[in-house]
């Protein structure tokens, strides 16, 4: 999931706190897929008087496929996810580094793309009722929209929560590259905003609000860590 972020701060099992355990009881990858392109350039300052030695960067770079309203299975364009955690040394934390969406054209929309912004929060802490969870805000984005014409906003944004499907794979060991697929089939999409004029058109066009239950998103993700210290 593909699609600046500030991170909060819980107490559960952190997804890439355990990554070490997970390289050694993961499932090996059974195809010789190649790992995904990573890029370390957003990976955060850490907070200030932090060790870099307890702290590492984590790459996620997902593709995907979304059902919502009256469009389904819109092959979403690959989306790049940056975060620093604190996984040794004392308390779990995270800081964002940034979000960062290809544009995915829509269906039925001529020359109108979607793309993936931050939507104000965000956990990646695992446990086992979830993979993570984050707020996202659909960007629009065609000749005749406004510029802040989007689906969800800051105050009302797109909550996905990330249910993982199937086992941890390991694609690479040196370095490390984890692949693992995820759902979310209870998020809830809200109506456009910012459209302008085009509001109306856009919400018949795109079956939008639509309720939670009625629409998926599923993604595949490929993730890589590389230490501060």
């Amino acid at each position: 999931m593909i699609i600046g972020m500030s991170f909060t701060r819980t107490v559960a099992l952190s997804l890439a706190g355990v990554v070490t355990t997970l390289a050694a009881l993961a499932t090996p990858a059974t195809a010789a897929e190649p790992p995904a392109e990573f890029d370390f350039s957003d990976c955060p300052e850490l907070p200030s008087g932090a060790d870099p030695a307890q702290w590492r960067c984590e790459v996620l770079v997902s593709t995907a496929t979304l059902s919502f309203g009256a469009l389904d299975d819109v092959h979403v364009r690959p989306m790049r996810l940056t975060f620093a955690e604190r996984w040794t040394g004392g308390p779990y934390e995270q800081e964002f580094g940034a979000l960062r969406s290809e544009p995915t054209p829509l269906p039925g929309l001529p020359a109108t793309t979607v793309s993936f912004r931050y939507g104000g929060y965000s956990d990646f802490q695992s446990d086992d009722e979830r993979k993570g969870e984050i707020d996202l805000v659909a960007a629009l984005d065609g000749p005749l929209l406004p510029r802040d014409c989007a689906i969800g906003t800051q105050a009302d944004p797109i909550h996905s929560v990330l249910k993982q499907t199937g086992p941890t794979e390991v694609v690479s060991n040196d370095p490390l590259v984890l692949r693992f697929a995820t759902i979310d089939d209870q998020l809830a999409m809200p109506a456009v905003s910012g459209c302008g004029p085009w509001r109306r058109m856009l919400d018949h066009r795109l079956g939008l609000p639509s309720a939670s239950g009625d629409n998926v998103l599923e993604q595949e993700t490929y993730v890589a860590i590389r230490h501060y210290g």
